[in-house]
């Protein structure tokens, strides 16, 4: 009886910590979103001092000594699973803080602020020479760091960065994998450009007001509960979640056509029903929220070219198009926006990159950070290094470093290992089409059926209500059945793209 008194004492004292930390991860969402939504540009300095007081008391609660005796006793206490996994994942975050020294948690975030603002400044006129002393600054620091962070199971340092966004993932794995990756792919390129389909006609205008009437309805068919959401605009399309009940995500307008906004829509609500399907319990806890950052994506690529791609989802859309955009929709149907969402040609951005090209921007990203983390490239070579790969992979080459090394602005930010959980959530999208395939019938045929809410409830139930229990390689194991492979990526790419 002693025992489980202690035991609930002390489950009580961590979900209050836990809370604590949810609470102010919480308060930081909402003052994101509201930056990147409604904040007037006069609020910038506030709200970055205000955003960086809440990582202070953040962090400062994640290490607090108190927590430790608790955190010990329920790792050795008979926990149900979810409550145990709970406090596995509380127990790695608190690790890998401790392990990094505070002058580097301090000089990390100096060293990305300063360089994110010179980033800004250089870019549009590709004036590298003066990034790279900032940038060879922060990669100093990442190097530090990922040592600092290394733990004995890891291979090398990216291991210990690439764990921050996709936990139990291993360069051993991700190199040969993304080899894989580019070996299929690659091929494809060239016939997937020759096979191009009409464009839309460029002078129209998609009025804005109509297109944001778009994504709501494009929100009520696909399952996203509008009374534990909301919608926006932003200039770069994100999804927040300040907490279970407030699921949030932003589109983007481009006047010129409907596709760029309906796409970021249907990539957005994948992440947003992920969110509005994790499991309620143990509130407050890491356990739930998503895995890793390629789980998430998973859900965003899937809704995104699996459904919102394909001749079905705008054919059922065309009623509602009409609708909407009366004058720019005569003489089209669904069909040929449906036929414009799969054109395929080498680009020099990655944001702007279709499917079949997509993930050899990641490659190229993966490959070169992966060189600075190990000492094999130099900053001051990285241009150069940069466009010798986009030329070898796509066919093209930077006219200048705005356009390469520069254009992203992750590394800038110290996000390094971040980039392959993009490619990680296209494979995952595609085991889990398959899946979806052989249980209840192909994606196009449940979109064209209108079943969409029994696509959603299936990925609730392989996905979404397990929160963090598993790292993301055991969930999609248990979600598909079989490990992961570049194999139903590349044929997905090669039947949607190379049609006679």
């Amino acid at each position: 009886m002693i025992r489980q008194v202690s035991e609930s004492a002390t489950w009580q004292a961590f979900s209050e910590w836990s809370g604590t930390l949810a609470d102010i991860e919480s308060a930081s969402s909402v003052l994101g979103w509201d930056r990147e939504t409604h904040m007037p540009v006069g609020g910038a300095e506030t709200r970055a001092r205000a955003l960086g007081t809440l990582a202070a008391l953040s962090h400062r609660e994640l290490t607090r000594p108190e927590i430790a005796d608790a955190l010990e006793e329920l790792r050795a206490a008979d926990l149900d699973p979810a409550r145990a996994a709970a406090v596995r994942l509380a127990q790695r975050r608190r690790t890998r803080a401790l392990a990094v020294p505070e002058r580097l948690v301090r000089e990390s975030s100096e060293a990305s602020s300063r360089c994110v603002s010179v980033w800004a400044d250089a870019r549009p006129t590709g004036d590298f020479t003066r990034l790279a002393p900032e940038l060879q600054r922060v990669i100093a620091l990442k190097r530090e760091e990922a040592e600092a962070l290394r733990e004995p199971d890891m291979g090398e340092a990216y291991d210990a960065l690439l764990e921050g966004f996709e936990p139990g993932a291993r360069t051993a794995w991700l190199e040969p994998l993304f080899a894989k990756v580019r070996a299929g792919v690659e091929p494809l390129v060239g016939p997937a450009a020759d096979a191009q389909p009409p464009e839309l006609p460029p002078d129209l205008d998609w009025p804005k007001g109509a297109q944001l009437e778009l994504t709501a309805v494009l929100a009520r068919e696909v399952g996203f509960d509008d009374t534990r959401g909301l919608v926006s605009e932003s200039a770069h399309p994100f999804t927040a979640s300040p907490g279970a009940g407030d699921v949030r995500f932003t589109t983007r307008i481009d006047p010129t056509s409907p596709l760029p906004g309906a796409l970021a829509s249907m990539h957005e609500l994948g992440h947003a029903l992920y969110e509005q399907g994790l499991p309620l319990e143990p509130a407050g806890t890491p356990a739930r929220e998503a895995p890793s950052l390629g789980a998430h994506e998973s859900q965003s690529r899937l809704w995104e070219n699996y459904v919102g791609r394909s001749d079905e989802f705008w054919t059922a859309l065309d009623p509602t198009l009409r609708e909407l955009f009366p004058s720019q929709m005569r003489g089209l149907a669904g069909a040929d926006l449906a036929r414009a969402s799969r054109r395929s040609q080498p680009s020099l951005i990655r944001v702007e990159a279709d499917e079949v090209t997509y993930d050899l921007h990641i490659v190229l990203r993966f490959e070169l950070e992966l060189a600075l983390i190990r000492g094999d490239l130099e900053v001051a070579d990285l241009p150069g290094a940069w466009d010798e790969r986009m030329e070898s992979l796509l066919g093209v080459r930077p006219p200048g470093p705005a356009d390469g090394a520069m254009q992203d602005i992750h590394w800038h930010a110290g996000l390094v290992g971040y980039f392959p959980t993009y490619t990680l959530g296209n494979l995952y999208a595609a085991q889990l089409s398959d899946t979806i395939a052989a249980d209840l019938a192909p994606v196009a045929e449940l979109t064209e059926a209108g079943q969409l809410p029994e696509l959603l409830e299936f990925l609730r139930d392989r996905v979404h209500r397990h929160g963090s229990r598993y790292e993301t390689a055991e969930l999609m194991r248990r979600a598909t059945g079989r490990e992961l492979s570049e194999e139903p990526l590349v044929r997905h790419l090669r039947e949607t793209y190379l049609v006679a």
